[in-house]
């Protein structure tokens, strides 16, 4: 599977998940989530990048986690931007995270997060 970027669809203009069309449909679906479904799907998005972070350290020292997870932007750095998950600080933080992770872990990660969004809403 190729990176987002080099999908000859890629407009660098568009959100970054908007360029993966399984992340931005699974994403709509969240949108129209209920708060309860929104939150959930945050957590479980923080914790399979975190897990999978930890899973690519070579020792998987929980010393480590701070130097396992992708950089972060300021939480006031971040909302300016007023995307409806902005609303959300947990849902968020979640995506950011995920934004911020390596194009090669998103293309491993983003078919389970999206079939985790799927069967929350469908709970």
């Amino acid at each position: 599977m190729n990176s987002p970027k080099e999908d000859p669809e890629f407009n660098p203009a568009n959100r970054w998940y908007d360029n993966d069309p399984v992340l931005q449909r699974a994403l709509g679906q969240l949108h129209q989530a209920t708060d309860k479904q929104q939150a959930q799907v945050a957590l479980n998005i923080i914790k399979i990048v975190v897990e999978h972070q930890l899973e690519d350290q070579s020792n998987g020292a929980i010393e480590d986690l701070d130097s396992a997870l992708p950089y972060r932007r300021s939480w006031d750095d971040h909302r300016q931007h007023r995307r409806w998950y902005d609303m959300h600080e947990t849902l968020s933080s979640a995506i950011q995270l995920l934004g911020d992770c390596p194009e090669d872990l998103q293309v491993k990660i983003i078919p389970s997060i999206a079939q985790m969004i799927e069967k929350t809403i469908q709970s």
